[in-house]
């Protein structure tokens, strides 16, 4: 797992004891520290004690992985200008025990303030929480008269909860503080516009993973144009729906379903097709949206759910089986001049065992 983020403006990396002079200029600055419950730092010593508490170096066996959130700790990084090297402020992730959350943290130099770099930088590190150690959830919260703090939680997406007060660290004062929540991936029917999007996106799940399946000289010539034409058609006559799974507003998952085409079959609602990136395989994300396409069929009034796979994708197969489709049947595609043989499978609506799906390893193309 990498411990690095780049976003358009910046690099953000894990600080060391050498950032101490740096990071001491927000950290010890009674003005960004005013509305943070464990600011300002009163010395370099503070300082150093605190970027000695956050290293990434301390906690080898969790900032290595994430096997529970339980055994996570801190995961913060400075944020450095790529064009001027200057490193401007830090922020990350906190785990909060009694919420049983990673809840967001910020803070940047005054001279940096109003230019977007702290919402940038969270963007960034929203995603790797969800890609790398799969975060479905976190929390975020602000003092009630710090509005800048308020914008950049909206601008992410997060939603309000609630009211609390909030102590300072010193014991000495509370904050009014308004809390939210923010659940990292998002799955919602998809509306016409996003078609292309997911167009492109389908058309790079096949370049990469068909390589070996299918003959390179078809997938050589598939095209986006053509992809986005086929999903239109669909969309239009009313018979097939999607489904869009964004993190943090990117596009990392896709499913096109509804009435099935499959010949003996037309009762039944199909599974067309169900993609996932792959850096969001094994993180629980495919399971999420394998679970809310059948919803969604079921909802549509199908008793039974239908799904072809090629038959030399074997892993596919097996991954379908596992999770409660039976084999039904056998029948063919003609992709460009070749006929690849396909396996057709089918499962019953009541069959809840998609519900427990662990690998999402496996994709439907």
């Amino acid at each position: 797992m990498t411990n690095r983020i780049e976003t358009a403006r910046l690099l953000l990396r894990p600080l060391t004891l050498a950032d101490a002079g740096v990071a001491y200029e927000w950290v010890g600055d009674p003005e960004v520290g005013r509305h943070v419950s464990w600011l300002p730092l009163h010395s370099m010593e503070e300082t150093r004690a605190w970027l000695e508490e956050i290293a990434w170096e301390a906690h080898p066996a969790t900032h290595c992985a994430l096997p529970s959130p339980a055994l996570a700790d801190n995961y913060i990084w400075g944020f450095v200008r790529k064009d001027t090297s200057e490193l401007i402020g830090s922020g990350g992730l906190i785990w909060e025990a009694q919420a049983g959350l990673f809840q967001v943290g910020y803070n940047i130099k005054k001279s940096h303030w109003n230019n977007g770099f702290t919402t940038e930088a969270m963007r960034g590190i929203l995603a790797f929480a969800a890609a790398e150690l799969g975060i479905k959830r976190v929390s975020g919260g602000h003092a009630k008269e710090n509005l800048a703090s308020a914008r950049v939680l909206e601008k992410l997406g997060f939603v309000y909860d609630r009211e609390d007060i909030t102590p300072h660290v010193d014991g000495t004062r509370f904050f009014d503080s308004r809390e939210y929540t923010l659940d990292l991936m998002q799955i919602a029917p998809a509306s016409r516009d996003e078609l292309h999007e997911i167009a492109v996106f389908l058309h790079e799940c096949w370049q990469a993973e068909y390589r070996g399946i299918v003959r390179d000289d078809f997938l050589d010539t598939m095209t986006v144009q053509a992809r986005h034409a086929g999903l239109l058609g669909w969309f239009d006559a009313g018979n097939k729906g999607f489904l869009a799974l964004r993190c943090c507003g990117r596009l990392v998952g896709a499913a096109v379903f509804g009435q099935s085409f499959t010949d003996g079959f037309s009762k039944d609602g199909e599974i067309s097709a169900i993609y996932l990136h792959h850096n969001y395989i094994g993180k629980g994300y495919g399971r999420m949206l394998f679970a809310k396409t059948e919803a969604a069929l079921a909802a549509q009034g199908y008793r039974h759910f239908v799904l072809d796979v090629l038959a030399d994708n074997v892993r596919a197969m097996r991954f379908y089986q596992k999770h409660g489709y039976t084999k039904v049947g056998d029948a063919h595609v003609q992709l460009g001049d070749h006929v690849y043989p396909l396996v057709v499978f089918r499962k019953d609506a009541n069959d809840t065992k998609s519900e427990g799906m662990k690998n999402e390893g496996n994709r439907k193309f």
